[in-house]
């Protein structure tokens, strides 16, 4: 009886424990859930604890009774929204995120629980229109989702890959028109290939350097999807490796590959492809070497990203990408997965673009006889690589597969190792006084790599000597405003490697 006579709300009582108690489960969940090194080992995790604070905070304001007061349902539902947006945070510098820091799943995923926040506060606070509203609400739905059905049918059903759609022709470009995967986990163009591309130099991307120069290079792909101007059976030099021998931003012409047999009476192949690793070089070896048998195979291995990021075997590797060779997935052919993607990188480029200011000028260099400026200098994409002691014995392994398959093709193999452009202009340059270049070491790379060679019983070759020659001779061997060769870049490393294997005799 005193019980029910009292005027205590007990049930308000019971929405603040509510709500004090989704505030402190999701200060206890996350501290479980943060790994080591300071990160949340799956963002499935946080999604999760979003949604057991909901469900708590939603009772909570239920027995609170706070329909009525606007002001702090509103603040309430606000801060719910703040706390969502701040959690899924995840800076990168990847252009496949949102403003920089929100994956594209993640982003959307925020706008929807955003938009439940209004709604929920609108049906909280106008009790006498929650009719209207709900109906409004479902015809709205379904509007849009008969639409998307219309635009997604082509899709899946196959007739349309939307990826060709928004994704544009280029080198390195994902999309069913730019590459080809094959069942070894390496990549292709599609064969008989051409197309003329127009872009500017990696450093304006990626750094945000204030230069207007365009590149225009005609690419043209052989049978096998590889950028060759003529089908040699025999050749005799075989030239593995990735954007560099590619040739990206200079024209078909004065590649590595044909420079070599326009200044030599030699003939070669190139099977090499923009973002190739060492797996996928190894990969492309094991599918194609029958097919050609040179006299002698060049593999080149560029220091600035060919030491393996993940510690696998070759044949994990394989198993790793099979799926890639499958035919594509809805999701991959899908409109708004297209467009999701295309807006994600278009909002990274803005974000890049707006907060770069003097970013650019940390990561560069100028020559001494001329004072430092946003268009002569020259600038610095790729830092030494991490962890390079602990990469390299994966790297060593994989040159040694490929070593043993080329001898067992009858073939010998040359290793050539490629310099990062700071190796090669380091000491030709003055270097602002808050750049960053100045300060990374030497990675010497290349020294432990030819004493291990040596050892080993394999062929291993620095081209940084020639290369540092040329450009204090003069010779801009490197693009300024790009990590890639110029023209006359690719002549010194196909004079380098004729004279290296004349002289070893490899090529009577």
């Amino acid at each position: 009886m005193t019980l029910a006579r009292s005027t205590f709300d007990y049930r308000k009582l019971l929405g603040v424990f509510l709500m004090v108690a989704s505030v402190g489960f999701n200060k206890w969940s996350v501290q479980a859930l943060v790994a080591s090194d300071g990160q949340i080992e799956s963002e499935l995790f946080t999604y999760m604890i979003i949604v057991v604070q909901i469900l708590l905070g939603t009772v909570g304001l239920f027995f609170l009774k706070l329909g009525r007061q606007r002001l702090w349902l509103g603040l309430i539902l606000l801060g719910f929204v703040l706390y969502v947006w701040t959690a899924t945070r995840q800076p990168t510098e990847h252009f496949e995120n949102y403003f920089l820091v929100y994956q594209p799943q993640s982003f959307y995923l925020n706008i929807l629980l955003s938009l439940a926040a209004l709604l929920g506060y609108v049906l909280t606070t106008r009790s006498d229109q929650r009719r209207d509203i709900a109906q409004n609400i479902a015809l709205s739905v379904a509007a849009f989702g008969f639409v998307a059905l219309l635009i997604e049918l082509p899709a899946m059903t196959g007739i349309i890959d939307y990826r060709q759609v928004f994704i544009p022709k280029g080198v390195s470009l994902l999309g069913p028109h730019n590459r080809i995967y094959e069942p070894g986990g390496f990549f292709h163009r599609p064969e008989n290939d051409q197309y003329s591309d127009v872009r500017p130099g990696d450093s304006v991307l990626t750094l945000g350097a204030r230069t207007n120069r365009l590149y225009k290079a005609n690419y043209k792909y052989d049978q096998h999807g590889f950028r060759n101007s003529t089908s040699i059976a025999d050749p005799d030099l075989l030239l593995v490796g990735d954007s560099f021998i590619e040739g990206y931003k200079v024209d078909q012409g004065v590649t590595v590959t044909e420079q070599i047999m326009q200044g030599s009476e030699y003939t070669a192949i190139s099977i090499a492809q923009s973002d190739y690793s060492l797996y996928h070089g190894l990969s492309a070896m094991l599918h194609h070497l029958d097919d050609y048998s040179p006299k002698v195979v060049v593999w080149f291995l560029f220091e600035g990203n060919d030491l393996p990021y993940f510690p696998i075997s070759h044949e994990e590797f394989i198993l790793r990408n099979a799926h890639l060779a499958e035919p594509a997935r809805f999701s991959q052919r899908s409109f708004f997965n297209n467009l999701s993607f295309s807006l994600a990188s278009w909002s990274s480029l803005a974000a890049r673009t707006l907060q770069r200011g003097n970013y650019a000028m940390t990561r560069s260099g100028h020559f001494h006889d001329a004072a430092w400026s946003p268009e002569t200098a020259m600038y610095f994409d790729y830092a030494p690589p991490e962890r390079v002691e602990a990469r390299l014995p994966y790297l060593k392994e994989l040159v040694l597969q490929g070593d043993a398959l080329v001898r067992q093709n009858g073939s010998r193999l040359l290793v050539a190792h490629i310099p990062m452009k700071i190796d090669v202009y380091r000491d030709l340059l003055a270097f602002p006084d808050d750049s960053i270049v100045q300060d990374w070491a030497p990675l010497e790379l290349a020294a432990k790599l030819q004493t291990w060679a040596d050892e080993n019983g394999i062929e291993y070759m620095d081209l940084t000597p020639a290369l540092q020659q040329a450009a204090a001779d003069g010779t801009l061997v490197y693009f300024l405003d790009d990590a890639h060769w110029t023209p006359e870049g690719h002549q010194v490393v196909a004079h380098t490697v004729i004279d290296h294997l004349t002289t070893k005799g490899w090529l009577d």
